[in-house]
């Protein structure tokens, strides 16, 4: 009989790997690295927003959109971290989180090239999708 791969759902730890492998074993080590670069890059955003935000809605005479900025992303993040959860449960972590990566950096690219606060807030909209399921995405990585 023909050996097929397990279920998304079960542990899918390398053979080799002794069961009390912390997360700093060589197998582990750039996954580790990865999740948590992942987390401080968002994180560092989030911060640097909060700052820089009174300055850019000054500067693109946005202040009517000034709350959208911070709460889209918020309620976008809701909708990618469900889209993650699901496509994670049925085809595994890696694209997943690889599709919310991209979409983090690609709202980051239209958020930082804005001209408009309509714009900017687009940005901040689409990044914030790729946030929340970069999140959920890591959370199975890390399970598994």
């Amino acid at each position: 009989m023909p050996q097929t791969d397990p279920p998304p759902h079960q542990e899918s730890r390398p053979k080799a790997v002794p069961e009390s492998a912390g997360i700093f074993h060589r197998s582990y080590l750039l996954v580790t690295l990865g999740a948590c670069a992942l987390v401080f890059l968002a994180a560092f955003e989030s911060l640097a927003v909060t700052t820089i935000m009174p300055l850019v809605s000054r500067e693109l005479d946005g202040a009517g959109l000034y709350a959208l900025a911070f709460a889209g992303p918020l309620a976008t993040g809701v909708i990618g971290m469900v889209a993650a959860g699901s496509w994670s449960d049925r085809k595994g972590p890696v694209a997943p989180l690889l599709a919310a990566v991209g979409m983090f950096v690609l709202g980051l690219l239209i958020a930082g090239t804005a001209g408009t606060m309509p714009v900017l807030v687009s940005g901040r909209l689409v990044q914030g999708l790729g946030g929340g399921g970069l999140t959920v995405a890591l959370y199975v990585v890390i399970a598994r």
